[in-house]
C-alpha cells in the first residue's frame, strides 16, 4: 500500500528531525515546560507519552501554539480507546512499546504515522506485516548497537527507532548501526539544570545533542 501524501510528508519530517525527545513525566506542567525548552533548541517532533496526565489537552496546547511545524506524537499507546483518542486531539503519529497492531490502520485513517515496538526478529515482521511506518526498537539498551545491527541486517528496508537507554555518547553507535532515528527520554535533559529550570542550559544541551546527530 502507498502512503498518503500527508503520510509520507510526517515520515520524512520524522526522519529529518533524527531526534525525538520521549516527554515522560507525572504532571502536565512539567511535562509542558520539557516541551518547550526542546522546541526553544530546535526540535521539530516530540512524543507526549500517554501516561502524563492530560496529555492530549496537552497535545492541543502545543498544536494551538505551534501550529503544523510540529510534529507531534503520543506514546505508549496500548490499545484503541487511546490512540482514538490522541487522533482526535491531533497528534500527528502515534507510538506504542509494544505490538499493538491494531491502532496502525486507525493512525494511518487520520493521515498520522505509527511506530510499533518490537525487540525480536519474530517481532519485527509482525510490526512490517501489521503495516507500521517505523519500528521502535524498546527497550534498546537491553539489546545494544549490535542487537539493532542484526535486526538491520535482516531487516534492510525497514526505519528503526531505537528507544531506553539512548545518550548524546552512545546514540552515534545506535545510527552507525542501523537507527533511522532514535528516541530519547530524560537523558536530553540535565537532571540538576532541569530541576532549577535552567533553561538556557538545557537549551544548549539539547542543541549539542542535535547537531550531533546531524554530524
Amino acid at each position: 500500500m502507498t502512503a498518503s501524501a500527508p503520510i509520507a510528508s510526517k515520515l520524512s519530517a520524522l526522519l529529518a528531525a533524527r531526534v525525538v525527545p520521549v516527554l515522560r513525566y507525572t504532571d502536565a506542567a512539567t511535562a509542558a515546560y520539557a516541551a518547550e525548552v526542546a522546541v526553544a533548541a530546535g526540535c521539530t517532533t516530540l512524543e507526549l507519552t500517554w501516561t502524563i496526565p492530560g496529555v492530549t489537552d496537552l497535545v492541543r496546547a502545543l498544536r494551538d501554539k505551534h501550529g503544523p511545524s510540529l510534529l507531534l506524537g503520543v506514546g505508549t499507546v496500548l490499545d484503541e480507546a487511546q490512540a482514538r483518542d490522541a487522533l482526535v486531539a491531533g497528534a500527528d503519529f502515534l507510538v506504542s512499546p509494544a505490538l499493538a497492531s491494531e491502532i496502525v490502520d486507525m493512525a494511518h485513517a487520520a493521515d498520522a504515522l505509527c511506530l510499533l515496538g518490537a525487540f525480536t526478529p519474530t517481532e519485527v515482521l509482525a510490526a512490517r506485516r501489521a503495516g507500521v511506518d517505523v519500528v521502535k526498537v524498546f527497550p534498546a539498551d537491553t539489546g545494544g548497537p549490535k542487537h539493532l545491527a542484526a535486526l538491520k541486517s535482516v531487516y534492510p528496508d525497514t526505519i528503526f527507532c531505537p528507544t531506553g537507554g539512548i545518550t548524546q555518547d552512545n546514540m552515534g553507535a545506535y545510527f552507525a548501526a542501523g537507527a533511522g532515528l532514535v528516541g530519547i527520554g530524560s537523558n536530553l535533559y540535565d537532571k540538576a539544570a532541569f530541576a532549577a529550570r535552567d533553561t538556557a542550559a538545557l537549551v544548549a544541551q539539547i542543541t549539542r545533542t542535535r547537531e550531533a546527530a546531524h554530524g
